[in-house]
């Protein structure tokens, strides 16, 4: 979403409110931008972290979820979300998906 520009962080803001109001259980955001949208997100009823690398994003989803729970993994391209799905993955959480 860095095409969006200097409204960058309205619409991450307007998003994570988004996903609060729409009952996510948890919103984790790596790095930059990803910050305005956990703030935004944070609302009774969604668990929402905001880390510095996708590595400790895969360390706080295997600690915090639970099977059944609806999770909202915000990153940019560059970070390599993918590398937060293979840690959340090798810390053995219950509720890892299956990717």
């Amino acid at each position: 979403m860095l095409e969006l520009g200097l409204a960058g962080d309205e619409l991450h803001r307007r998003c994570g409110q988004h996903m609060a109001e729409r009952g996510i259980d948890i919103v984790v955001g790596v790095r930059g931008k990803a910050q305005c949208l956990v703030e935004a997100a944070r609302k009774p009823g969604t668990r929402a972290e905001f880390v510095s690398t996708p590595e400790e994003a895969g360390e706080w989803l295997a600690r915090e979820t639970r099977k059944g729970d609806v999770v909202l993994l915000k990153a940019s391209r560059g970070v390599k979300l993918e590398s937060a799905l293979e840690a959340w993955k090798a810390y053995g959480a219950a509720a890892a998906p299956k990717v």
